[in-house]
């Protein structure tokens, strides 16, 4: 029975209840002066409030999950996370290196204007965190340079080149359909390059994603730093991940989309030989064992994905999934087609904002 279990709340719960109930029913039957009276009395005290304490911790763990498992709680999971390097940190300014590329699209007869046409970056980010170094191409949209504001984030992933989000899914056309967002294209090599990965040779792919990525953008551009205003979404692999990191990761990302991703624990010496650890990356699992964090997901699959189907039938609120239907075999990793990134775009603006105070 993990923290969050309602086998272990329930009965607590039912404890704190009951010796409320002796308190109240048996305290005339032992008033008295004598020591036996006085020590029965703080004794039906000292339960009662011990009983609602621990009912009371365990009903906010498990709306707010501080600790879904008691590994969490005791700091002692198997997994052994051990990171064998970490970049050093550099000096201010250098651990984020920026070149704007010709990527971006074209006009014929007119020279690029980013503030009819947008501008794609190229940033190599060294992890201060993660100690990872990696690449990211930014597409920024003609609205960024049109006026002097903070803009939502979307970080895309996939299988292929980052710039296949440019070619192949034609971004900047996707992204003229919906609310001005600054985009992240990133790319993953497998399901480990967005995970925390124990081990001889650890990697700590979801610690660049969740804080090296979003710092490094901070750094560089004018972009929201609330939750409601960052997303992520993937194909093949990166769709499993986008899901993942909002649901593991829901204080960084509001929304998410999966384009052809699977929701099982991925295959492979990924988890340390902590069979909790593999749990923990089930997200099947995770949604009949874990209270749901407040994201809204959007799953696209083709029509016989059981998957995703059970997916969308284990969500509950404060969690939103809708469904949406994608070429058959785009789980195999194939970049997503024009039509399936847009109407992902649109569904990732709708659900996006930045808040007033900024």
């Amino acid at each position: 029975m993990e923290p969050v279990s309602a086998t272990l709340i329930g009965p607590v719960c039912l404890l704190a209840l009951g010796s409320a109930a002796a308190t109240v029913v048996l305290w005339r039957r032992l008033a008295g002066t004598g020591v036996r009276a006085v020590l029965a009395r703080s004794g039906l005290l000292v339960a009662t409030q011990a009983a609602l304490t621990a009912s009371i911790v365990l009903l906010a763990n498990r709306y707010f999950v501080f600790y879904a498992t008691w590994n969490d709680l005791l700091g002692n999971d198997p997994a052994h996370l051990q990171v064998q390097h970490v970049q050093p940190q550099r000096a201010a300014g250098r651990l984020v290196e920026r070149t704007a590329t010709g990527l971006g699209p074209e006009r014929a007869g007119h020279r690029p204007d980013p503030a009819k046409d947008g501008r794609v970056d190229r940033l190599t980010i060294h992890g201060a965190r993660s100690g990872m170094d990696a690449e990211a191409y930014v597409y920024l949209p003609p609205r960024y340079f049109q006026r002097a504001e903070r803009l939502p984030v979307v970080v895309l992933m996939g299988d292929g080149a980052p710039t296949d989000w440019l070619r192949d899914a034609d971004l900047p056309r996707a992204a003229g359909r919906t609310q001005p967002m600054v985009y992240a294209m990133v790319r993953l090599r497998g399901a480990a390059d967005c995970m925390d990965v124990p081990g001889r040779h650890a990697t700590l792919g979801a610690t660049y994603l969740t804080q090296d990525l979003p710092e490094a953008l901070a750094s560089q551009y004018r972009v929201t730093q609330a939750r409601e205003g960052w997303a992520v979404a993937g194909t093949g692999d990166g769709g499993w991940c986008a899901a993942r990191l909002a649901m593991l990761r829901s204080d960084r990302f509001a929304a998410a989309a999966s384009l052809g991703g699977r929701f099982g624990a991925p295959d492979g010496d990924l988890y340390g030989g902590s069979q909790r650890y593999r749990l923990g990356n089930d997200l099947l699992w995770r949604l009949q064992n874990v209270p749901p964090p407040p994201v809204s997901i959007l799953v696209a699959a083709g029509r016989g994905d059981e998957q995703a189907r059970r997916f969308a039938a284990l969500a509950r609120p404060p969690m939103r999934v809708e469904t949406s239907l994608v070429r058959e075999g785009a789980r195999d990793g194939s970049p997503a087609s024009a039509s399936e990134v847009s109407s992902a775009l649109t569904w990732l603006g709708a659900r996006l904002r930045i808040p007033p105070a900024e």
